[in-house]
């Protein structure tokens, strides 16, 4: 959860975005499943920003064999059940199951006429909608998928009712986050200064 904005201070490097999660990941967990967690979510993420798609692979290669192996058999068990299965959830491996579970489970909307939002980016309250459903570290999992969903559909798909709501440390409403977000993808250089 902590992971989520690495990606947009390393948009050019995912090396570095590697291994920047990771040690965040490492701050607080000592499992290394949980830095491999960050790792791939964090690259996940820069993924989605770089190229507006899902692929939560794209972190396999940072990883070693093993680790390659053991995550390939719980992002294929995440994607081939419902994500309702997902309930140890407060434990790393099994937040990002849930989280990834509920990202593919969710259908996204192709267009007017769907009979739901009719927009590609409904897909985002709808899907964390899904992994709020599963239960347990909810809190958890719904940041998880979010910053995800959030990277792949941008700022826009987020209902408005919900941005009006959002605040960060006192003071800070849901736009200064996102001019927040903003500086950092920029490193720091705010919109108009090239």
């Amino acid at each position: 959860m902590r992971s989520s904005p690495v990606a947009l201070a390393h948009l050019e490097d995912d090396a570095a975005t590697a291994e920047a999660a990771r040690r965040i990941g490492e701050l607080t967990h000592f499992d290394p499943r949980s830095g491999e967690a960050c790792v791939l979510w964090s690259l996940a993420i820069r993924h989605a920003i770089l190229h507006a798609e899902f692929d939560i692979r794209s972190g396999l290669a940072h990883l070693d064999v093993e680790s390659a192996a053991y995550w390939t058999e719980r992002l294929d068990e995440a994607e081939v059940g419902p994500a309702s299965r997902f309930t140890n959830n407060e434990w790393v491996v099994e937040a990002l199951q849930a989280a990834w579970s509920a990202i593919v489970h969710t259908r996204v909307p192709h267009g007017a006429g769907d009979g739901d939002a009719g927009m590609p980016g409904a897909h985002l309250p709808a899907a964390l909608s899904t992994a709020i459903g599963i239960g347990h570290d909810t809190d958890t999992v719904a940041a998880i998928a979010g910053a995800l969903l959030g990277a792949r559909w941008g700022a826009s798909a987020i209902p408005a009712h919900w941005r009006r709501l959002l605040h960060g440390y006192p003071g800070i409403n849901g736009e200064r986050l996102v001019e927040l977000a903003t500086l950092a993808a920029r490193g720091g250089k705010p919109l108009g200064n090239g």
